[in-house]
């Protein structure tokens, strides 16, 4: 399916595209909020600043896609495939990333106020300057992500990933926060 009949499709109606290929398509801007986008391939595809509000990308292959300053509230990625994805300064408020591949993702200033980021993998993952506020973290891989400027207020960390980020993270060493175990 091409692009263009994507928006058609979409403009009358169709929000089911579930399985298609949009490998490294360019559509910066477009909006597709509640989309059904489950198991698409969207690899190297240039969706920065669109609308993709309470869509569903569960199990979608999303390497390398850039979708910075994206707004995605509301929107699943429940297991999909995120590698070196660009999400900076995305809106991911609320957003389920349950078991999504994350690796070196790029998420400076994003915003994950109450995303469900469960048995997801962030490893090496950018995420300066993120608010990830009251973000239950204990059963995510952080090693080696970048958590410089993160607003962590209220965050839930095992004692394990709080012992490396005391290590690691020099912005995120004050034993006064609300940073739970």
């Amino acid at each position: 399916m091409q692009v263009i009949q994507l928006l058609e499709k979409y403009s009358a109606g169709r929000r089911d595209f579930r399985g298609v290929d949009f490998r490294e398509a360019w559509m910066p801007g477009v909006e597709l909020s509640q989309a059904i986008l489950r198991e698409t391939d969207l690899a190297r595809s240039n969706l920065a600043y669109s609308i993709f509000q309470n869509a569903d990308f569960s199990r979608a292959m999303l390497w390398r896609t850039n979708l910075s300053g994206a707004q995605l509230q509301g929107s699943s990625f429940e297991r999909a495939t995120m590698i070196r994805c660009e999400l900076r300064e995305s809106c991911l408020d609320n957003c389920c990333f349950v078991g999504a591949d994350l690796r070196i993702a790029d998420l400076r200033n994003a915003q994950l106020t109450g995303a469900d980021l469960s048995y997801s993998l962030l490893c090496y993952a950018d995420l300066s300057g993120c608010n990830l506020r009251d973000t239950d973290l204990r059963s995510v891989d952080l090693t080696g992500a970048n958590l410089s400027e993160a607003d962590l207020t209220g965050c839930l960390f095992t004692s394990e990933q709080l012992q490396e980020l005391k290590v690691s993270s020099t912005a995120l060493v004050d034993p006064e926060s609300s940073l739970t175990v």
